[in-house]
């Protein structure tokens, strides 16, 4: 089982960790993205999960893998538009 850990950033828009390991648990598919350019973490690509908390409220949860596969959550916040096409096309792998 993998371990989830939260960055400091993760809690910057108030998003509970339950609803983030909610998102993380059922989002059907993540996707890898590379980090902003400049960034305090440039050599790390950051993995994307787009879902649905448990009151049904879209969010974008974005990590960074860890040795053994662990998480580090760095970024949660409701759902952009920039992320909208992407979280419409991944609802048929939620759980």
């Amino acid at each position: 089982m993998i371990e989830v850990r939260f960055a400091r950033s993760a809690s910057k828009h108030r998003i509970a960790r339950a609803r983030i390991l909610h998102v993380i648990e059922r989002c059907g598919l993540r996707f890898a993205q590379p980090p902003p350019v400049g960034s305090p973490a440039s050599r790390t690509g950051r993995l994307v999960y787009l879902g649905d908390d448990a009151e049904g409220i879209a969010l974008e949860v974005m990590a960074v893998e860890l040795t053994a596969g662990d998480l580090l959550v760095i970024h949660a916040m409701p759902l952009r538009d920039t992320y909208r096409e992407p979280y419409e096309e991944a609802k048929k792998w939620r759980r």
